[in-house]
Order: structure tokens, then sequence, then C-alpha cells
């Protein structure tokens, strides 16, 4: 297999052979069929099984707003999913035994209010993948142009085949915005139609994931906290026919957040269709309903947009949402897919990897470009999530993984993106300096994980250890992990900004590289002492 790099050149390094036995386990229960096209991921059919798996492959984002790949009718489900990068609730960590240093508060990412379900009834038949009598379906993660594209064949229980047909994007362009296409068309015969529009704060009153029994053993750590108490308060509202903005503070860390949802609804034939609007603190129903005529298409655009602030009042968030929404509804509406094309064509201009190998090996590699690209695009000084923004596992936490794995491609490729991700921990410098005293230590020492707070405070973290640590005591084990965290990043900054620092990159990589070499040291026989785990 032969590949070309379109990036800069480097020198390829030997990679070790993996054992005979890795590379003959079986694979048969991981394989998916996505097709052969090396731009595309096309999925045929439905496995409810396979759902959650589904929802992350399918997920959408642009480093700041995430969306799973859920589908517009709800069901089937692994787990909703829209996430704002930063957005996070605390908690107060309850230990055995209390000791000095010890992390005190906990952090984890908050489910945002879920803005892509749309209700389809035909002669109050109600679409259900799950349920319903659906004769063919396809979906397709263009890698291209950033969008996600279904369409399905439904015949309903009288006999009539509707095609629904859906697009949507995250924007890269303009980070606050998505936006989701629905085209509905009665193929056989007129029939009543419903389409309902939905916005469900699914953390607090909707159903996020599907009820089913805990399995017995020990907790996934990778999993994100449930809180069992309410976390997003309602706040102001504004809306009309077409458009609804809402509005929530976290509810321990007072992270405010603000969400709006503009209509488009048309119909070829035009006729009348009346529009309603029901809403609640937690959810909002636009509803239209009429006759749609036998082969005439009726489409309905939701344009989304999402604001979140750490000291924002929430009836500034609405105006932003309003302002983000405003902007859109001026301009042409096919721009913003061509502006999301464009951007992707810059990406993959400087970022494609070519491969001569066997049939999807460049579609593999291309997909997780994509979601190198997804996770990191637009954080603008938010950090790059383990899970990126495809769901709520580990949290939503930053580990070191970001500094080690993530930086040298963005480097290569995208230097400004990488400087944009190093603002998370330049952010972090004052705290870290205060931990780093508390621990009796030089110079800086990071959170192990810290939250997807804008800025999180290290003292006050909760550790998250490498699973092969011996610590000796859980304080040292704390001290130890914190140390990887600062080196890791001390090594990304220089390969960063080797002679050109870029603004904050500055601060960064003199402030904490420097003061924290007189620890690199002790530090490394530190971590030898207390871990088998490699640096």
């Amino acid at each position: 297999m032969s590949a070309e790099w379109l990036g800069p050149e480097f020198s390829e390094p030997e990679w070790p052979t993996p054992a005979p036995e890795v590379l003959d386990a079986p694979v048969n229960e991981l394989h998916r069929d996505f097709g052969d096209d090396p731009w595309r991921l096309v999925v045929s059919g439905i496995d409810p099984a396979l759902a959650g798996q589904d929802e992350t492959v399918f997920a959408l984002g642009n480093g700041y707003l995430g969306m799973r790949g859920n589908h517009e009718e709800g069901l089937p489900l692994g787990s909703h999913g829209t996430f704002i990068n930063g957005l996070h609730e605390t908690w107060q960590i309850r230990h055995a035994e209390m000791a000095y240093g010890f992390a005190e508060q906990g952090q984890t990412i908050v489910n945002a209010p879920d803005a892509k379900s749309i209700r389809i009834y035909v002669d109050d038949e109600r679409l259900n993948l799950q349920s319903s009598d659906i004769l063919d379906v396809q979906r397709i993660l263009d890698l291209k142009n950033g969008t996600l594209t279904r369409s399905l064949l439904w015949l309903t229980p009288t006999g009539k085949r509707v095609r629904v047909d859906s697009r949507r994007m995250v924007s890269f362009e303009s980070r606050h915005m998505a936006t989701i296409e629905l085209r509905v068309t009665v193929l056989d015969a007129d029939a009543e139609l419903t389409v309902s529009s939905l916005i469900i704060n699914r953390q607090d009153v909707g159903r996020v994931q599907p009820e089913e029994p805990a399995a017995p053993g020990i907790a996934d750590p990778r999993k994100s906290e449930t809180s069992n108490e309410r976390v997003l308060d309602p706040g102001p509202t504004h809306g009309d026919d077409n458009r609804s903005v809402l509005s929530f503070r976290v509810h321990n860390s007072s992270m405010g957040l603000g969400i709006g949802v503009d209509h488009l609804f048309e119909s070829e034939d035009g006729g009348s269709w009346r529009r309603q609007v029901e809403s609640t603190g937690d959810r909002v129903r636009h509803m239209f309903q009429g006759v749609a005529r036998q082969g005439q298409t009726v489409r309905l655009v939701k344009t989304l947009a999402y604001h979140s602030s750490a000291t924002a009042v929430l009836s500034e968030l609405i105006d932003r949402c309003v302002h983000t929404l405003d902007k859109v509804a001026a301009e042409p509406e096919e721009e913003r897919w061509d502006r999301q094309r464009h951007f992707l064509d810059a990406f993959w201009d400087r970022s494609d990897v070519r491969v001569d190998a066997e049939p999807g090996v460049q579609q593999a590699i291309r997909w997780n470009l994509f979601q190198l690209a997804q996770a990191s695009a637009r954080a603008d000084g938010r950090g790059i999530a383990a899970k990126g923004l495809t769901g709520s596992g580990y949290g939503g936490h930053y580990f070191w993984d970001s500094e080690i794995y993530v930086l040298p491609f963005l480097t290569y490729t995208s230097p400004f993106w990488a400087r944009n991700a190093l603002r998370a921990r330049e952010h972090m410098l004052p705290q870290a300096r205060r931990r780093a005293v508390m621990l009796n230590e030089e110079g800086h020492s990071f959170p192990g994980a810290p939250s997807t707070g804008k800025r999180p405070a290290p003292t006050m973290r909760r550790a998250r250890l490498p699973t092969t640590s011996t610590p000796t005591s859980p304080m040292h084990s704390r001290a130890t992990y914190q140390q990887r965290v600062t080196l890791s990043s001390c090594v990304r900054t220089w390969e960063t900004f080797p002679s050109r620092p870029l603004g904050c990159g500055a601060a960064l990589a003199f402030g904490a590289t420097i003061s924290t070499a007189r620890a690199v040291f002790t530090s490394t026989v530190l971590l030898a002492r207390t871990s088998t785990r490699p640096l």
C-alpha cells in the first residue's frame, strides 16, 4: 500500500510490526459496509441494534457545536445528543476521606436542547422508522460537502407511498449555526399531512437514551456522569409563528445558553397550510398542517443558532441568536451550503492523504481526517474533547492526548487551529500556577482532565487516572497525571510556535514552558516511579 501526503514533507517513522495474534483476530463483528466511494459513507437499510454506532459515525460538528446523527423522527435510538464545547455542569465530589489537594468539584458536558427532531404524520399515521413499513432508506455522509443526507420511501397503512428526503449540516463558516432541510412528497394520492418541528430540553424532561436496565458490573468510566437534579433552568423566550428563541441557565455552573430556530415552510402547489405554535419552558412545537397534493413536494427548512457564555446575561444570548438567524435569513438560501463546501475544499487541499489500497481504506482515512476537522476547526479557544462533539463520553473532558496526538496533525496542516486549541491551556495558566504551588512544585500543573468549561480551576478538578497507574497515594497519583498533561502541553507549544508565536502562543510557550522546565527532571522521575504507562 502506498500513500501520498499532501502536506509538508517529514521523515516517515519506523512502525513496529503488530503481533501475529493481533492481525489474525476476528473482526467480523466490527465490520460495516459503507460502500467504496472514497468521499462518501453510504448505509442502506435500518438496523436498530446499530443505532448508537450510526449516530456516532454520522455525527456532524465544527469544534464548537456538535450533533449526533439521530434520525429526525427520533427512532431507532442509541442516545440523543446536541453538544456545545464548553457548556458544562458542576457538582461537589464527596470523598470517603478528604485530604489536602484532593479535587473538590466535578464537571461534565451538558446535553443542549435538541432541535433536530421533526415528526411527520400522513392521514394521522406517524412515520416511525422502527415500526412503519419502510420500503427503502439510504443515509450518506458526504465528506466533501460536510453534509448528512437521507432518502426513504414509506408505505403508509392506507397504501400511499411517501418519499421523505432530508439533509443537514453544522456550519464551519458560522460556528453557531446549523441547518436541517426536509422534503416530503406523497406519490400516489393526496393526503392530509402534518409536519411537527420540535425543540426539546432532553437533558431534563426528554428521553436521552432508551429505557433499558443498567448492565451488571462496574460502571463504564468512559460514559458521562448523570444528574438526578434539574440541570437547565428555563429563562426568557421570544418567538412568533416561524421563530422560537429559548434561553437557559445551567443550574450549578451558572453558564448561559441561548437557542434559536427559524422555520421556512413551502409547498409547491401553494396551498393553504395551518400554522400553530405550542410552547413551554422546556419544549416548543411548530406545526404545519394541510393537504399534500399528489406529486407535489412540501419543504421545511430549520435554521438553528446556539450561543453559550459563562458571563453574558440570558437576554444578551437571545439577542445573539436573533442576530445569527437574521444574518442567515438575509442571504440566498444556497449560499450557506456553498460556503460549507468551500471551507472543506480548502481543508482537503492542505490535509488530504491519498493511498493506493483496497476499497474502503481511502474512505476510512478521509473519515478520520474529517473527524479531526469536526473536533477542532472552530473550537476557537476551547479544548478538543476526547470524543469531539459526537457524544457525551468522558464527560466532554479534554485530555493530554489532544496535545500529543491531535496537535501534530494541526501543526502541519492548519497551524491556526493548533494555535486556537492551545489557547485553552493558556487560559488555565493562572490556575495552573496556583495548583503547582498547592502541590509544592515549581512551574505549572495543569488539570489531568479539564472540563469543557472555558477556564476551569485545576484546584477544583476531579483527576482521571491512567488505568495502568500504581499510585502510592491518591494525592500522589493526581500530581503525577497532572505533570504528564503539563509536559504534553509544553512539547506541543514549542512545536506549534517554534520561532513565531501567534498571539497567545507566546504566553503559553514562554510562561508555561520556561517556568516548568526546572521541574521537568523531577516530573520525569516521578512518572517513572509511579506509572507503568509510558510518556
